[in-house]
């Protein structure tokens, strides 16, 4: 094997080190951005459903927000039936990343039971709940509360 003048050969073993050292920063800097990229992923998850909805003018506001083991919906204000302010209406929300919708529970003040549910957010001030009561589907629309417009409401304690 020909030298080039002033190089020289590095062993086998040495080449063998560099590589899995290589390697292994390769891989280290893979999985890093990888976690970086899955905060932001679920920053803008967050984004999306995070906040205040309301179903109609009038009606009750409900804060959206994450918790532990998901999300979770509170009424917190109600100008129509405020006995209702502080009731969690949605519970264990799951974001499904493959079909890009939350799945979890609803609490129906009027039938006093859970039911199923799914949401989607197709825009930023749009939600669309179904619930699914029994064999039937019921599909209700949300739009998003500003927050500028919840400061000046006095909302239940959270």
């Amino acid at each position: 094997m020909a030298r080039s003048q002033g190089a020289r050969l590095i062993p086998k073993t040495q080449a063998v080190s560099i590589s899995i050292l290589a390697a292994l920063l390769l891989s280290g800097g893979v999985v890093a951005t990888a976690q970086a990229s899955g905060a932001e992923a679920g920053d803008a998850i967050d984004a999306r459903i995070l906040g205040y909805w309301q179903r109609g003018e009038g009606e009750a506001i409900i804060e959206v927000r994450r918790q532990a083991d998901g999300y979770h919906g509170v009424i917190v204000t109600s100008g129509l039936r405020p006995e209702t302010v502080g009731i969690e209406v949605f519970r264990g929300l799951k974001f499904d990343a493959e079909n890009g919708s939350w799945h979890g529970r609803a609490y129906s003040i009027k039938r006093k039971r859970e039911v199923d549910i799914d949401i989607e957010v197709p825009k930023a001030d749009e939600l669309e709940l179904t619930a699914h009561i029994l064999v039937f589907k019921r599909l209700v629309q949300f739009k998003r509360v500003p927050d500028s417009e919840v400061e000046g409401i006095q909302l239940a304690d959270r």
